[in-house]
């Protein structure tokens, strides 16, 4: 899993990313990156059977609309 999940990491690594010395893609697409990482592994997961549950019919947006949003409500 640490494999498939540093694999995807990588391929998510753009030209742009390496032309300003980055090794990994810009923080601003933490969540993009995040979900990518998350659908990559769960697939893998269903792929060897490693799992009861039944594989999604949709399992990038089950893995977005599951996602933590860190929304902070203002109380002023």
């Amino acid at each position: 899993m640490f494999f498939i999940a540093a694999r995807t990491l990588a391929s998510l690594v753009t030209e742009g990313d390496l032309q300003l010395g980055r090794v990994y893609p810009d923080l601003k697409r933490i969540r993009e990156v995040s979900a990518a990482i998350a659908v990559a592994v769960a697939d893998n997961a269903f792929k060897r059977g490693l799992t009861r549950m039944l594989r999604p019919e949709d399992l990038p947006a089950l893995i977005k609309d599951t996602m933590y949003n860190p929304k902070y409500e203002s109380y002023v």
